[in-house]
């Protein structure tokens, strides 16, 4: 599953420069939720999108459609970037 993945990725991330945002709801979402990822101050969330990508295609992550329409939103000094064609998002407990 695409959010498992995330996960995971966010995870095995260096020095802490991505962390996952669970419950996130962007704007024109409606209330729906999803998941998202903080990068935090000073990294590139364009550089964060690459590295997932190359993540996912490592893992044979195949489903493309999942990540489209990624959004990003401004989080005080830090950036989210989150997933709102995830479908099948369920928050870890």
């Amino acid at each position: 599953m695409l959010t498992d993945l995330i996960r995971s990725f966010c995870n095995e991330s260096k020095d802490d420069a991505y962390e996952v945002y669970e419950n996130y709801s962007g704007r024109g979402m409606f209330g729906r939720r999803t998941i998202g990822i903080v990068v935090k101050q000073g990294n590139s969330y364009l550089d964060m999108l690459t590295r997932l990508t190359r993540f996912l295609e490592e893992a044979e992550f195949d489903d493309p459609l999942s990540l489209e329409g990624v959004a990003v939103d401004e989080l005080g000094l830090d950036v989210i970037v989150y997933f709102p064609a995830i479908r099948d998002y369920s928050p870890q407990s």
